[in-house]
């Protein structure tokens, strides 16, 4: 039998970033007013007939009648969930397990492990199975996909067992979703810190003043969020960009994993666990709202340890920030 993992599938499934301890774990999101979001896929004959059931093991438990074959991509909703639906240029976290159609076997699946989701791009343009089928699902939804084998994991070496065109099902477990950008109301800018555009991929970009570098610690609400505010020690989800302010060169950036990531708002120096980050963005995201976009400059003395810089980031050098903030949980 062909070895399959959904590792090369999902691409990123570990929402931890690292930039000299600065930046750690995080999860979760901010539910907006619900608005009309259309299925892409429709229940069918192959994915109605399967059942899922919970049991000790947080890995679903199905049931279906063998062989299981399916003419074409079938979604079913089993339980639906409540909330914002995952829409087209935003994320979802969820979970999956994979089984053959033929006989009911368990054939792949993410670790189901609470802090650590399976997270994707929604995207029907994307030629990736997931960002396509996920589509306006809620958080809280279990669904049931029928597919061709090939359809998710793309051409595997074929065998007696399994070809590129056998029946797989499986089975989504969505945790929670998020928008593609910060969604506040705009707010001017302070005077004296670098200007921010976005581009429609999310991409943030700084336009630096004529101006001397700031030698305090400068926080700047560009958006104001509706959301839950941030607590001292919440996992953040959100899209960021870090730029030095003396070269003017980005040096990390969650756009070049390609989904949001997550930091804890808490400061690394002083915290229990020594997780967090770099004192100066604790004391800037703390207090903050989901939905927000916050730019921030960090002067020397609130940034990197000298033993903890990150490449591209020197000695007595400022940093600046700049966070969509898309979700926060306790």
């Amino acid at each position: 039998m062909p070895q399959l993992s959904l590792l090369g599938v999902l691409g990123i499934s570990a929402l931890v970033v690292s930039a000299g301890g600065a930046l750690a774990l995080g999860a979760l999101q901010v539910a907006e007013a619900e608005r009309t979001c259309e299925l892409p896929y429709q229940s069918g004959n192959a994915s109605s007939l399967v059942t899922t059931a919970r049991g000790d093991s947080p890995q679903p438990e199905v049931s279906f009648p063998t062989p299981l074959i399916t003419p074409e991509r079938q979604v079913t909703i089993v339980e639906e969930g409540e909330g914002e639906p995952a829409r087209a240029g935003g994320y979802i976290d969820f979970d999956v397990s994979v089984f053959v159609g033929s006989d009911e076997m368990y054939l792949t699946g993410s670790s189901y492990n609470p802090s650590n989701p399976v997270r994707r791009p929604v995207n029907p343009e994307l030629p990736d199975f997931f960002a396509q089928v996920l589509e306006c699902q809620k958080p809280g939804s279990q669904i049931v996909v029928t597919a061709a084998l090939a359809d998710i994991f793309g051409p595997i070496d074929e065998d007696d067992y399994l070809q590129n065109s056998s029946t797989v099902v499986a089975v989504i477990d969505v945790h929670d979703t998020y928008p593609g950008r910060a969604d506040g109301s705009a707010r001017l800018p302070q005077s004296g810190l670098p200007t921010i555009t976005q581009a429609p991929t999310g991409h943030h970009g700084f336009s630096f003043p004529n101006a001397p570098i700031p030698e305090d610690l400068r926080v700047s609400v560009l958006k104001m969020g509706e959301g839950e505010p941030i607590m001292l020690g919440d996992f953040v989800t959100t899209h960021f960009t870090g730029v030095v302010w003396n070269t003017r060169q980005v040096f990390i950036s969650s756009f070049d994993q390609g989904v949001p990531l997550g930091v804890i708002a808490d400061d690394q120096t002083t915290s229990a666990t020594g997780e967090g980050v770099i004192p100066g963005l604790a004391q800037a995201l703390v207090g903050k709202t989901v939905g927000s976009q916050v730019l921030v400059s960090v002067p020397p003395q609130l940034g990197y340890q000298p033993e903890n810089l990150p490449p591209g980031v020197g000695e007595n050098q400022t940093v600046v920030f700049v966070f969509d903030i898309l979700g926060v949980s306790n």
